[in-house]
């Protein structure tokens, strides 16, 4: 593998549209419409609406007829508050009773139809989920944060058919249970390892880490290094940019969290509503827990320790190193996405066998807009392993 050296993939005719950058024309459908389905008030808005505004305009009755002296009038207005305010909380009760009632239901149904399709390993007082395919060099799939395994659900099937590929829920997420430990990539990266090697999985190990999941990656890496054959960062956060859990995100987190159990989320198709329609049930179970949200929570407030940790990892030896960046040119070249690139290209800096990786006309979401390009760069370490009889990636220097 050459060092530093930078390759963009091209888009090939009969690729799938997973394959390519999406129409521009449908982007810009897609983001006029948004700003209509946004401001559409649905039934909960109009409830909520209703339910205030009557005991309110009951109030100002009442506070009207007293400052006039209508003693009587005002009277029956403030019986009309309480008759009101006491129906309502009958009727919400009523309400959160049937929304219990549907979300149980709703839930005993997903266990049916979608239970866990790999296996649930204890690594010490609670289990993860660990589903692995294929035969070949073990390669494990580490996704972002507020994502799912099934993030890597094109990627999977093409590296099953040269490797064994293993995804696996982190603690909290999809079928796994929370765990009770921090969630900074030092600690989900032990997880891992201790998942690994219960499963009888055999290293050394291809790490690919999307988004968040780099950042596991990377503390894997350097944490067992005698066991990593290689690492694939793809488009992985930055510790320059990772955003603080701010007030509004917490209320939004801690709102889910609470209004789950009552089906609200699921009724609404907050649930995996936008995954694609052959998962779209799968990402719907796994979606709709109240504990996810608290594990999305517990994640996102550790960022700080998260991007501190990152930063101190400044090699990882002569391991080989692939870094996939989004192209800067589906947001227009902006500055943000310039700086972005270049982040992403020091990177190659932490191995001395490293490559950097355009993936053309991908944003983001490289899994799903570009799993060709993380299939080659899997191949190209893959070859490594098979040329050295397993592993490329124990000197250090």
């Amino acid at each position: 593998m050459e060092t530093s050296k930078q390759i963009a993939f091209q888009c090939t005719p009969g690729v799938a549209w997973r394959g390519c950058r999406r129409p521009q024309q449908a982007v810009i459908i897609s983001q006029a419409e948004a700003p209509k389905i946004e401001a559409t008030l649905h039934p909960v808005r109009w409830g909520l609406i209703v339910g205030l505004a009557i005991p309110i305009l009951l109030l100002l009755s009442f506070l009207i007829a007293k400052g006039a002296g209508q003693d009587a009038l005002a009277n029956y207005a403030i019986r009309c508050v309480r008759y009101f305010a006491a129906l309502e909380l009958i009727a919400l009760l009523l309400l959160a009773r049937l929304g219990l009632l549907y979300e149980q239901r709703a839930e005993r149904r997903d266990r049916k139809l979608y239970p866990a399709p790999g296996r649930l390993v204890d690594i010490g007082g609670y289990r993860l989920h660990l589903a692995c395919s294929g035969e070949g060099p073990t390669v494990v799939l580490e996704y972002g944060h507020q994502g799912s395994y099934l993030d890597w659900y094109p990627v999977q099937p093409q590296m099953a058919k040269f490797a064994r590929v293993c995804a696996y829920d982190r603690g909290g997420y999809g079928w796994s249970a929370p765990s009770p430990k921090p969630r900074v990539p030092s600690v989900m990266a032990e997880e891992l390892h201790a998942l690994l090697h219960v499963a009888g999985e055999a290293p050394p190990y291809i790490l690919i880490g999307h988004s968040f999941g780099g950042l596991n990656a990377l503390a894997f890496a350097q944490k067992f290094r005698g066991e990593v054959a290689g690492v694939v960062l793809v488009d992985a956060s930055l510790p320059e940019v990772m955003a603080r859990l701010r007030w509004q995100d917490r209320v939004r987190l801690r709102l889910m969290q609470a209004a789950i159990p009552f089906g609200l989320p699921r009724w609404r198709g907050r649930c995996g509503s936008a995954a694609p329609e052959e998962i779209r049930g799968l990402r719907q179970a796994i979606s709709c827990r109240s504990s996810l949200y608290g594990t999305f929570y517990r994640e996102w407030s550790s960022f700080p320790q998260s991007a501190t940790e990152v930063r101190a990892i400044t090699s990882i030896g002569s391991i080989p190193l692939i870094v996939i960046s989004r192209d800067p040119s589906v947001a227009g070249n902006s500055a943000r996405e310039m700086t972005w690139s270049r982040l992403q290209q020091e990177r190659v800096k932490l191995s001395s066998n490293s490559e950097f990786v355009v993936a053309a006309g991908s944003g983001h979401d490289v899994p799903m807009e570009r799993p060709d390009v993380i299939t080659a760069a899997v191949k190209k370490i893959a070859a490594q392993v098979s040329d050295t009889g397993g592993h490329p990636g124990n000197s250090v220097r």
